[in-house]
């Protein structure tokens, strides 16, 4: 069997962030790691691009040991050629998607090799659209022999929405000045929420109201802003979710892949996590004392339906076109998976065994695989 090779791409802090304009480079962001002294360099200025300060220059590094490692370890195991695609996680998954497209073609060219498997996580599946976005079916078809999507944010995370507005969340280890340094992030916004239902506003007229990619429609701001440095901030918000807009412009989705080739999506395979208490709505108060609109994170809905990150709405997004299986987990399989470090579903999840399994058998099957052979004995695997 001729094992194409597998380029890898992780998820949001998957990739290490360096500061390299230093006779050392330094890790500037871990997501193993959570405090930083210097982490305020990491803000982008308002083209989402360029980093602030004169001689900041912050980079991708290698990518997280504890959540790649196995996986890359283990396909290396069954001779496949295996190449890791680090990115910059602040930057627009549009951004990256470019960065990825010459990647691919330098692979191409050092392996004379046309087709490529890719396999994903979290973060790393919106990357994927936007590269896959910038191509038609024609093209597709002589580029991607088969592609994994796992624990993928379709339709964004709740998570994203924490991270802007508190600081903290599943989502990012951080300290309360993320929030801060994050909302200058345009790949974060474009993992806020965006399917039905993610928000409630108390009003049912503004409900109705609702654009995501609109700030004056729901998102948290005081009624009266007369701080320049506020007014700068709801600026940047603003400009942000707009962008955001341009780039998820296929009805909410980075890459609406309903809409390709039945030849393509049957090279295509989803892995959602399942099991988990994840956040799945958020609750607003359209006023409360000086505020415009409140995210009330006091009261928020959670379903016990997702990766413990992504809620299962995002991550099925595509299960009536693309082949889309839920696994969950256990407790004592989320700390194994995580090497005792915490227990989380959606970080390690190509850590566990039964993805493992999977990832081997679609990526090596040459065509049609009988009924149901993704099963394991080793927990419950669902097609949705």
């Amino acid at each position: 069997m001729d094992k194409k090779p597998i380029i890898l791409i992780p998820g949001i802090q998957g990739t290490k962030l360096a500061s390299t304009n230093n006779k050392d480079y330094k890790t500037v962001w871990s997501g193993i790691k959570k405090y930083f002294s210097n982490i305020h360099i990491l803000q982008l200025q308002f083209d989402g691009i360029s980093d602030k300060g004169a001689e900041n220059i912050i980079e991708h590094a290698d990518v997280e040991n504890i959540a790649y490692s196995e996986i890359i370890n283990y396909l290396r195991s069954l001779d496949y050629r295996v190449y890791i695609f680090g990115y910059d996680w602040r930057k627009s998954n549009a951004e990256s998607a470019k960065e990825l497209a010459v990647f691919v073609e330098k692979i191409k060219r050092k392996l004379n090799e046309p087709k490529m498997n890719f396999l994903t996580h979290s973060m790393g599946c919106l990357v994927l659209s936007a590269y896959m976005k910038t191509m038609n079916d024609d093209e597709l078809l002589k580029t991607v022999n088969k592609a994994v999507f796992t624990v993928p944010p379709f339709l964004g995370s709740i998570e994203a929405s924490f991270n802007m507005t508190i600081g903290k969340s599943r989502l990012i280890n951080s300290s309360d000045d993320f929030r801060k340094i994050g909302r200058t992030f345009p790949g974060l916004y474009e993992l806020l929420p965006v399917y039905k239902g993610a928000y409630e506003i108390d009003n049912d007229i503004l409900q109705k109201k609702l654009n995501y990619y609109d700030f004056s429609s729901y998102w948290q701001q005081v009624k009266n802003v007369d701080r320049e440095s506020t007014k700068q901030k709801y600026n940047l918000i603003s400009h942000r979710l707009k962008e955001l807009g341009e780039v998820r412009n296929e009805k909410d989705f980075i890459f609406d892949f309903s809409r390709c080739s039945s030849a393509l999506r049957k090279r295509l395979l989803v892995m959602a996590g399942g099991g988990e208490d994840t956040k799945e709505k958020v609750f607003i108060k359209s006023n409360k004392d000086d505020m415009k609109f409140y995210f009330d994170y006091e009261k928020y809905h959670e379903a016990n339906d997702g990766d413990g990150t992504v809620p299962i709405a995002s991550s099925t997004a595509f299960k009536d076109s693309v082949l889309t299986l839920k696994l969950s987990t256990s407790w004592i399989e989320k700390r194994a998976d995580s090497r005792f470090v915490m227990a989380d579903w959606h970080a390690f999840f190509l850590n566990n065994g039964r993805v493992q399994n999977i990832v081997k058998r679609f990526f090596g099957s040459e065509g049609d695989m009988r009924n149901n052979w993704f099963e394991s004995r080793g927990g419950k695997v669902e097609k949705m």
